[in-house]
């Protein structure tokens, strides 16, 4: 199936808004928007089955008490970036991609920078999918490193 045909079957009707016009990265972000990820105020620039990248800006709701940024920020986008990709390997409109481990390393802080989350497919065999997003400050220095795991099942 195509994307769009996809994310409208996976995506429940009821619940969001989903646009009739625009590129996948267009409509994708309009549903980011309108859900728990959107409050990161994360950017999609780029996705593929392949790849995706995002940039997280600098705000003060992306912040901890520390006035760093929050380290489920990144976990957020990370698993976010992920899923949507992941969506690209569903066939059919009864599957659902299901995370099945994620893990993140935060490798140094970031204060005021915006971030760029850069997501790529790492592995995958059969229904099973391995992703790694990197996440880079200005500098572009890698401020943390997620890796997440899914897999596509048949519901029911």
């Amino acid at each position: 199936m195509e994307m769009i045909s996809l994310m409208r079957a996976i995506v429940p009707g009821e619940l969001f808004d989903f646009p009739e016009e625009g590129t996948s990265v267009e409509r994708a972000q309009h549903l980011i928007d309108q859900c728990f990820p959107g409050a990161t105020r994360m950017r999609l620039q780029e996705l593929s089955k392949d790849q995706a990248q995002a940039e997280i800006p600098f705000d003060m709701q992306n912040r901890a008490l520390h006035g760093l940024m929050h380290g489920g920020c990144y976990f957020t986008v990370g698993d976010t970036l992920t899923a949507i990709m992941c969506m690209y390997q569903v066939q059919k409109p009864t599957e659902r991609m299901l995370t099945v481990n994620a893990s993140i390393r935060y490798l140094r802080p970031v204060d005021r920078d915006t971030v760029q989350a850069r997501a790529r497919l790492a592995h995958s065999q059969d229904n099973r999918f391995d992703f790694v997003v990197d996440f880079f400050n200005e500098n572009n220095k890698r401020a943390a490193q997620a890796k997440f795991t899914y897999v596509v099942a048949e519901l029911g």
